[in-house]
């Protein structure tokens, strides 16, 4: 964005550059023979694609000097700083003059300006929206409510986000990066918050006005679509619906980002399911699932925060997203899950909007319902051929009836039969729960010895990054898809 007289006139000065470059470019184009046509096209592209955006700065600058724009909108108080500066270009107010109003120097402004205010505290920001003589929609600014980390912390622990989540998903990295919260001066402490406070707006609903009251917080659940399965009576629902949410607007980001996937039927058959990841990739890996699936339509979000749920389906208006939640690093958990998750995408095409919200393996009601059961069942029948009920039953031959036996009993039963171990260990497990066992733990032991040493959270990553368009996404709604994608 232009923010002053310098700076138009350097863009009217770039702006010519390109326009000759463009010029002799296609003055040159007897020199197009040495040069692979798309390289050409490729070239010539990023020349026009340069021209236009400094055209656009010109324009809007030149629009907003001439002072008919009497109204500017913006979404989020994180488009305040850009609001602040255009309605100081609009008043026809030099930086000079605004900072001759605030009782500051020139070059104050300047570094606030250049920097979208972000050093400004809340107060100051107040100031500069008075001193410009621009109206603020009233529940903006809350000149009797106490605007802190601190309030915003507490205040939000009602509802179930805590301290941690907001500092690592939500605050921006370069205040909360370091993790140096409590060291923030008061003044930046109170500007942050409302940064926050707008990211909270927009992902969870929450407004300013109710976080910096004293009126009860309550989370708007419903846009996350209905929750399929009943979730463990022990689980802190205030936590797993905040989380849900979030997850729910990363979900609803990646559709946005991945619009032009081509959506396809997704298969009922495990053995079509099977041979197709076969035919088309060699071999039945995490990372070959999942060009797969994404093959199909379907992409898949990989988020790595702790508690709160274990995994997500959604369809919206048609369309499939998959979110991935596991701690363990074993290739094979992985596999079983995204499988499992495959199943309920393919379950009742004819319906527009479906959700399903997964606890953990051991949770009562996940293990009680036939549809996780079926779900499962469909995933250790892809990932081991067809045989996982007489692979567990041979296990349980060799071990009679003795658990303790099975950690040496189903390496042994891998080995002869030529399947995976860690995939075998994972069914037995699902198996034994059934039955009322826990075996998670030990079958999680023995998937230490994977011998697919992809890291199954960063492989899903990666994939995600190849192939979302951040483009179709606007700032605020990329960097918090990052942010999610971040493993820091």
């Amino acid at each position: 964005m232009i923010k002053n007289e310098r700076q138009y006139r350097v863009t009217q000065t770039q702006a010519k550059k390109f326009e000759q470059a463009l010029t002799q470019f296609d003055q040159n184009s007897n020199k197009r023979e040495e040069v692979h046509p798309l390289l050409w096209k490729a070239q010539r592209d990023a020349l026009q694609s340069q021209l236009s955006d400094l055209r656009e700065e010109l324009e809007e600058y030149e629009a907003l000097k001439s002072g008919k724009r009497a109204v500017l909108e913006f979404e989020s108080l994180e488009e305040l700083p850009l609001a602040l500066i255009k309605a100081r270009i609009v008043a026809g107010l030099s930086q000079k003059e605004l900072a001759q109003r605030l009782g500051l120097k020139e070059q104050q402004i300047q570094r606030y300006e250049d920097t979208e205010y972000a050093s400004a505290s809340f107060a100051r920001l107040v100031e500069v929206s008075q001193a410009l003589g621009i109206n603020i929609r009233e529940d903006v600014f809350l000149p009797n409510a106490q605007v802190s980390l601190t309030t915003l912390f507490g205040r939000l622990r009602e509802v179930g986000i805590d301290r941690e989540f907001i500092i690592k998903r939500l605050l921006p990295q370069s205040a909360g990066g370091n993790l140096q919260i409590d060291n923030v001066a008061e003044d930046q402490a109170g500007s942050l918050a409302l940064r926050a406070a707008a990211l909270l707006n927009r992902v969870f609903g929450l407004t300013p006005t109710a976080i910096f009251s004293s009126s009860p917080l309550q989370l708007n659940t419903a846009a996350m679509g209905t929750v399929r399965f009943k979730m463990n009576k022990r689980a802190d629902e205030r936590r797993l619906s905040a989380y849900t949410l979030y997850a729910h607007y990363l979900a609803l980001l990646v559709l946005d980002a991945t619009s032009d996937l081509p959506k396809k039927q997704i298969p009922t058959n495990p053995n079509e399911v099977r041979e197709a990841i076969l035919s088309t990739y060699g071999s039945l890996t995490f990372k070959n699932a999942l060009h797969y699936v994404w093959s199909l339509g379907v992409p898949v979000l990989p988020l790595n925060d702790s508690g709160a749920f274990h995994g997500a389906f959604w369809r919206v208006g048609g369309r499939n997203v998959i979110v991935l939640k596991q701690q363990t690093k074993s290739a094979a958990r992985w596999l079983s899950d995204l499988l499992h998750e495959l199943w309920h995408a393919a379950q009742e095409p004819e319906l527009d909007e479906r959700t399903v919200i997964e606890e953990s393996e051991t949770a009562q009601e996940r293990q009680e319902s036939p549809e996780e059961k079926t779900a499962t069942r469909f995933a250790g029948y892809i990932v081991l051929a067809g045989r996982a009920e007489e692979l567990v039953k041979l296990c349980e031959e060799e071990a009679g009836e003795s658990i303790e036996r099975l950690k040496r009993v189903v390496p042994l039963v891998a080995a002869r039969e030529n399947v995976s171990v860690a995939a075998l260990a994972n069914y037995m497990a699902f198996r034994l729960s059934l039955q009322g066992e826990n075996w998670w733990g030990t079958a999680t032991n023995l998937q230490a010895q994977d011998t697919d040493y992809t890291d199954p959270w960063q492989a899903a990553r990666d994939l995600l990054l190849e192939q979302v368009n951040f483009g179709r996404l606007n700032k605020v709604d990329r960097d918090l898809l990052l942010r999610a994608l971040s493993d820091s």
